[in-house]
């Protein structure tokens, strides 16, 4: 049996091609489903636009407040403390300013830290120096009837033994008080 030379296969097996033909338009039963694709993104739209416009998430508050966690106010951070220090709750309360998403207090900063560990435990909410070079997490607070709601990274606080994380979860509900302080 003789080989064809640049395919190494034998001469007698004829080699077979298969072009398909398919048409142009889609089949009559495609028009309900290209309707009810177009419905379905339609709905899609329309929920994240509801979603992005009914979010009220503020990046800045109108006035000076401190925060409770269980009736126990974040306290204040020493002025000498490290760059990156663990908050606590105490007697001495905080009062912070949120304004472009930095929860502030005389010349630090409250949040959480870009890089944490990639579990679902709570995180640790740090105290940074105001002008730190470590890539912090944003805080910004919804308005809930007269009071307010922080979110530091879209989790809620809470505090274990005196010290303040950030609940990813949900798992530890604690009850959060934003109080806001009078401008005189």
């Amino acid at each position: 049996m003789a080989q064809h030379p640049a395919t190494n296969t034998p001469d007698s097996i004829p080699a077979v091609c298969h072009t398909h033909h398919y048409p142009e338009r889609m089949p009559a039963d495609s028009k309900g489903r290209r309707n009810l694709l177009w419905a379905f993104g339609l709905f899609l739209l329309i929920l994240i636009s509801v979603r992005i416009y009914s979010s009220k998430d503020m990046d800045s508050l109108p006035a000076p407040f401190t925060i409770e966690i269980n009736g126990s106010p974040i306290a204040k951070v020493d002025g000498n403390a490290e760059d990156r220090t663990h908050a606590k709750t105490g007697t001495e309360a905080a009062v912070f300013e949120l304004k472009d998403s930095r929860l502030q207090c005389n010349g630090h900063i409250l949040g959480r830290s870009l890089v944490e560990d990639r579990s679902f435990l709570p995180k640790q909410v740090w105290w940074f120096k105001a002008d730190t070079d470590m890539p912090v997490h944003k805080v910004t607070a919804t308005q809930d009837g007269e009071s307010y709601q922080l979110k530091f990274s879209n989790a809620a606080l809470m505090a274990e033994d005196g010290e303040v994380f950030a609940d990813l979860l949900g798992d530890h509900p604690s009850t959060v008080v934003v109080k806001l302080q009078s401008q005189s």
